[in-house]
């Protein structure tokens, strides 16, 4: 019986390359569910994917990374659920250890997880927490999110007006996603426990000073915080400002846009 599945999002050739190069190793109880992108046509499956009993492969004909773990999300079936990308390498030890964290944690909808990096190490609490307790600091990338599907299917997405593919904010979507999970009464769990390893650089690394990047940080802060995002806003904006030497205006005005732009364009909705 399958009791996990990583849902492992992509697109097109490169990205359906990655997913063959990458490291999947056959654990009992775990199967690879891709979502393939395809929004320029059809493609066979590759036939180091297709022979593999525990790979399965959904394809949809969309653009937008939050679209496609969406649709991830529609064709799951397993129990317990983490989220992937099409260049993360697992071990067998990694995955079994986060089915036991679901068993050690009954009441935990989510359980956020941490991953490895040779390239670009993230800091980490050496403790499990709530994440309504979330410690100063702590952030969840989408690749370290875990979940029952019965909990999430049908009752909370990913915002499909952020993230890569869409064409102002371009990044967010997993603080969105925590933030409407906990909304929706989901209980959220932190657990100290390596799954997975992804060398690449990560958004905030790469695009820090982009003007997309701080246009969705105001945008999704003055989400998240409704009350206190102006004040978090320029904290940030002070913080980036001593670090590259531009000035916070350049950081300020371009988090005032993606604010505008959000409450202009229904980005969240009434919220």
């Amino acid at each position: 019986m399958v009791k996990l599945q990583v849902l492992i999002c992509t697109i097109g050739a490169e990205g359906i390359g990655r997913v063959v190069e990458s490291s999947h190793p056959v654990v009992e109880g775990v199967e690879y569910l891709v979502s393939w992108q395809l929004p320029d046509g059809d493609m066979d499956v590759p036939e180091a994917l297709a022979v593999r009993d525990d790979v399965k492969v959904c394809k949809v004909n969309s653009r937008g990374i939050c679209r496609n773990r969406n649709n991830a999300v529609r064709c799951a079936t397993a129990p317990l659920c983490l989220m992937s990308d099409d260049d993360v390498d697992f071990k067998a030890s990694e995955l079994q250890s986060l089915i036991s964290a679901f068993e050690q944690y009954p009441d935990a909808d989510i359980i956020t997880v941490r991953h490895h990096s040779d390239n670009y190490p993230k800091a980490y609490p050496d403790q499990s927490f709530d994440l309504v307790n979330a410690p100063k600091g702590y952030y969840v990338s989408c690749i370290e999110i875990a979940f029952r599907l019965r909990a999430v299917k049908g009752v909370v997405k990913f915002n499909e007006n952020i993230s890569i593919g869409t064409p102002v904010l371009r990044c967010g979507e997993e603080d969105v996603f925590i933030h409407d999970a906990k909304k929706a009464g989901l209980k959220a769990r932190f657990v100290p426990i390596v799954v997975g390893t992804h060398n690449h650089a990560p958004t905030a690394g790469r695009d820090a000073d982009e003007p997309y990047f701080w246009m969705t940080k105001g945008a999704v802060f003055s989400y998240i915080h409704p009350r206190t995002w102006w004040l978090r806003i320029i904290v940030n904006a002070w913080r980036a400002s001593r670090r590259s030497g531009k000035s916070m205006s350049f950081y300020l005005g371009n988090a005032m846009k993606g604010i505008k732009y959000a409450r202009q364009n229904g980005v969240f909705g009434n919220c």
